[in-house]
């Protein structure tokens, strides 16, 4: 049976595949991936894991930062662009939203002075959402609900959600399960300048990381522009299709590119 079982996920990661290449129209490609399922993982990846642990996640394991000082790092340098394009992942919920105590973080790169790029939920902009936030040149960018933040939420523990961020020509977008819940017409690029790591689950070490996200970062991708809804939905599908803990075939995604 688990023969027959390891068969079917690869005929099904096959198909998947040959769909998103066979129907490729657009030139996104896949720059960073991480699976974030195991120290191991992380390091492979040229990351650091300060502290944190490895539990279920949305696929196999995750990176879970309850408390202060866990937190994964990983290198900006050539993972992260400024001009634009995306970042992708899935969240495990591990604390009802409404019951997350104060902002917390599940992406941050933050050229501390000047520029940013968060993902963040219980922020004072939105306590009850999911935040896309942009710094440039010590501005922020358009807060509000429907702007760089969704609306308010009611996730629940257990519940599992994928997360899409954007930024570049067509302005900054937030997409929640498939759906674009913020969008910032008129801010058509990332920050002016980038610090040397972004981190993942929490704020960086050297501030002590304290704001941890308090759930389970799972599948980690960055790409070199923006994605289009079509090819938000497709990532999300082929996640859901795909079971990483047998192939990581999403790490050979580089050289893929997305239909519309």
């Amino acid at each position: 049976m688990k023969i027959l079982n390891r068969i079917i996920t690869i005929m099904a990661t096959i198909m998947v595949m040959m769909l998103l290449v066979s129907t490729s129209q657009t030139d996104a490609k896949q720059i960073f991936y991480n699976s974030l399922d195991s120290q191991k993982a992380v390091q492979d990846g040229g990351g650091t894991v300060h502290a944190g642990v490895f539990v279920e996640g949305a696929f196999d394991n995750g990176f879970y930062s309850k408390k202060a000082g866990e937190a994964v790092s990983f290198p900006t340098d050539g993972q992260l662009l400024l001009e634009a394009g995306s970042i992708a992942l899935w969240v495990k919920v591990m604390v009802d939203i409404k019951k997350v105590p104060k902002e917390s973080f599940i992406f941050m790169e933050y050229k501390r002075g000047s520029d940013a790029f968060f993902i963040n939920h219980s922020h004072a902009w939105n306590a009850q959402g999911i935040c896309w936030m942009i710094k440039h040149n010590g501005n922020w960018f358009a807060n509000g609900n429907g702007k760089s933040c969704s609306q308010p939420l009611d996730w629940k523990e257990n519940e599992t959600h994928f997360i899409v961020t954007t930024w570049g020509p067509q302005g900054m977008k937030l997409w929640i399960n498939g759906k674009l819940e913020g969008h910032v017409k008129d801010h058509k690029t990332g920050p002016a300048e980038i610090d040397d790591d972004f981190w993942v689950g929490n704020i960086e070490i050297e501030k002590g990381s304290t704001l941890p996200s308090q759930w389970v970062q799972d599948e980690l991708y960055i790409f070199d522009t923006q994605l289009e809804k079509a090819e938000v939905t497709d990532l999300m599908k082929s996640s859901l299709a795909v079971e990483p803990s047998v192939n990581h075939l999403a790490l050979t995604w580089g050289t893929i590119k997305l239909k519309k």
